[in-house]
């Protein structure tokens, strides 16, 4: 099943991506100003958007986003990155499942579960969010880590192997080697980034846009251009516009904006 979330606010719709938002309120607030400025349709966050509703804080940080969202008339989907409450996450999905934007808290603010595919007028989308964090060892499992962040090879094997025009996710696919920051020294970090470029593999897009690195990095994939987004506090360095055109034109660029024990503990609780 896939969901079209065309916005009738315009036949041709313009999506700003945004980086990692971190629950940070004040970057939430900058980032829906740019999109007014720049007569966007939709949002969609590529992870670590700050889904901590097990505080109170974090409810009114979801609750002032989703708020942003209808006074602008801008709808605003997200990806799980990271740092998400995924036991909240894992409910959600159980009861509403995986083949649509699931509302949090309401149509304006939609959690795009892993795998979902949907469309925006006719531009077909894939999110699939999870990544490792590499302070885990300093943070509480249930309150401030959990193990659901692990992408699951498992899952990605189930999913099947449709094209999709653009990909969203919170990890970066590897690159040859190539290192975008210090994650790319932890062996578990590079094999979630293994494990998004079998994502990258499989659906073949145009454009795949990601966070999780918190810097802007850009590169070629084959046919697919790889946008790496920077995060909350760097401002245009932490968002991405693309024109959606319809009928038979392709996505468009309108603004690219400079704008182990432990590790083999996590891998087998897949297998549990």
């Amino acid at each position: 099943m896939t969901t079209n979330l065309l916005n009738p606010k315009q036949t041709n719709q313009r999506v700003l991506f945004a980086g990692d938002i971190h629950g940070n309120t004040d970057h939430a607030r900058w980032v829906f100003k740019h999109a007014r400025e720049n007569d966007c349709t939709h949002i969609i966050s590529v992870g670590d958007f700050g889904f901590w509703t097990h505080f109170e804080s974090g409810r009114e940080f979801v609750n002032t986003v989703a708020g942003l969202a209808k006074d602008a008339q801008i709808k605003f989907l997200w990806v799980d990155g990271n740092h998400e409450n995924h036991d909240i996450l894992r409910g959600l999905v159980e009861h509403y499942g995986a083949d649509k934007p699931i509302d949090t808290p309401n149509e304006w603010c939609q959690y795009i579960p892993r795998g979902c595919r949907f469309f925006i007028g006719d531009t077909s989308f894939l999110g699939y969010g999870g990544a490792y964090s590499v302070d885990w060892l300093d943070r509480q499992e249930g309150i401030s880590w959990w193990r659901d962040e692990l992408i699951n090879p498992f899952h990605i094997d189930t999913l099947v192997s449709e094209p999709v025009d653009i990909l969203v996710t919170h990890e970066a696919p590897y690159n040859d080697g190539n290192k975008i920051t210090y994650k790319d020294e932890i062996q578990i970090s590079i094999a979630q980034r293994h494990l998004v470029k079998e994502l990258l593999d499989k659906f073949t897009p145009q454009f795949h846009i990601c966070g999780h690195h918190h810097t802007r990095v850009d590169w070629q994939d084959g046919e697919t251009q790889v946008s790496v987004l920077g995060r909350d506090t760097q401002e245009a360095d932490s968002v991405l516009i693309l024109d959606l055109l319809t009928d038979d034109d392709e996505p468009t660029t309108g603004e690219f904006s400079f704008q182990g024990e432990k590790f083999n503990e996590l891998l087998e609780t897949f297998t549990k």
